[in-house]
């Protein structure tokens, strides 16, 4: 079973990143723009989330969040050059409450309440990106999003062990 996990953990990756090829490419190009906020906070939750997940026994499937780490901070870092330059104040009020949200996360030490933070996180990191597309929908890459779907879904059946700890936040 673990084999086939293993197996399943790859083929999320491939998926992901054959979904990430193009919106890092639109980035290069500088037809997508990437809002940073966003593609920064994604990153940092992202490696917390493959440690949380990683040490409570969330086996090879928790590396998917690692490899989203790095793929968030390559398309942060391209942000930084061709990405969204006006930042919002409810882009900056969605970071702070996010940076907020992990300050809790590391004190809280219950893995529950934690992944819920993450959660949070994840939504207030996504609000940047949301606003943005509605304004502009063409600076984003829409197939990109779907792709990230596929691999949550493999995500979740990648796991070693299933609690809503480990689950919530699959990748």
């Amino acid at each position: 079973m673990e084999f086939m996990k293993s197996i399943v953990t790859i083929i999320a990756m491939l998926i992901a990143l054959i979904g990430y090829i193009p919106y890092i490419r639109d980035c290069i190009k500088g037809k997508t723009k990437p809002h940073v906020i966003t593609w920064f906070t994604w990153a940092l939750v992202s490696f917390l989330a493959f440690g949380i997940q990683f040490f409570n026994q969330g086996g090879f499937g928790s590396f998917i969040n690692l490899f989203m780490g790095i793929i968030c901070t390559v398309i942060f870092i391209l942000g930084l050059r061709n990405g969204t330059k006006d930042i919002t104040r409810t882009d900056w009020i969605a970071f702070m409450l996010a940076l907020i949200a992990i300050g809790l996360w590391l004190i809280v030490k219950q893995p529950l309440l934690s992944i819920i933070l993450v959660v949070f996180i994840d939504i207030m990191s996504f609000l940047p990106t949301i606003l943005k597309g509605w304004k502009k929908p063409y600076t984003e890459t829409l197939i990109t999003f779907a792709f990230s779907g596929v691999k949550n879904g493999l995500s979740i059946y990648a796991l070693s062990s299933y609690s809503l700890v480990i689950v919530m936040y699959p990748a």
